[in-house]
């Protein structure tokens, strides 16, 4: 039975495993772009600068405790350790969408306990990335040649790629090419950070692009010039 209730994952923990259930998920709008209104004295109205990104999102969980083995104090107890054990973005999922997780990051005060003694149920909250990402996203694509791949969603995405040849390289994507230099074996891409690595190594002085690969909505054309036995894509897809 209490495999069949609303829950949330986090931190490769699922909220049942900790006796802790969903009983209501708060509504939102969507991820706010981030702009700004500029007044300009003598002008009629605003400027608006768009900042090109948007804000983060705060999600809501309202819950309840399982009866079970633990009393309230040391789910209390259980439950501080798991969310607050450690600083950062995680992923996030819940059983009401679990084709797709989102990184969030727990940073909230709560008294779980009292709460739950005095009303039964408490609210946990987590700051949220904007983007919600597609768990499929997360399989890596390898191509040996020129290649087309599908964006599912209506946002471009910005891919993690690993080229793995040597030499001097071109990778094309949509017709815009990322140039690399003297690459050793293999080099690593993180659009998402806007790096250049090989494993734990720097590899930004190879890369001769100022700016880093993303796939659009739709149709993705993959091509490259150099010596690369294969390209490996995870592409994050991703939507709001």
């Amino acid at each position: 039975m209490a495999d069949t209730l609303p829950y949330f994952y986090y931190k490769e923990v699922k909220s049942l495993d900790e006796n802790l259930y969903i009983q209501k998920k708060n509504t939102y709008a969507g991820a706010q772009r981030d702009v700004s209104f500029i007044s300009v004295p003598g002008r009629d109205g605003d400027l608006i600068v768009d900042n090109k990104r948007f804000k983060n999102v705060d999600i809501f969980y309202k819950v309840a405790v399982l009866e079970g083995i633990y009393g309230v104090p040391e789910i209390a107890h259980r439950v501080k350790s798991w969310l607050c054990s450690e600083p950062g973005y995680f992923e996030l999922i819940d059983s009401y969408n679990p084709d797709y997780y989102r990184l969030a990051a727990y940073a909230d005060t709560f008294n779980l306990e009292q709460e739950l003694k005095c009303w039964g149920t408490s609210t946990i909250k987590f700051n949220c990335k904007p983007y919600r990402y597609r768990l499929d996203g997360k399989q890596p694509i390898e191509l040996s040649a020129a290649s087309t791949i599908q964006n599912p969603e209506a946002f471009a995405s910005k891919p993690y790629i690993k080229i793995n040849g040597s030499g001097n390289i071109s990778l094309s994507i949509n017709g815009e090419l990322y140039a690399f230099r003297d690459v050793d074996g293999y080099i690593e891409v993180d659009s998402e950070t806007m790096n250049a690595y090989k494993g734990t190594t720097s590899q930004n002085s190879k890369m001769y692009t100022s700016t880093f690969p993303e796939l659009k909505k739709g149709a993705n054309s993959i091509l490259w010039i150099g010596t690369v036995s294969s390209v490996e894509i995870i592409p994050r897809w991703r939507c709001l």
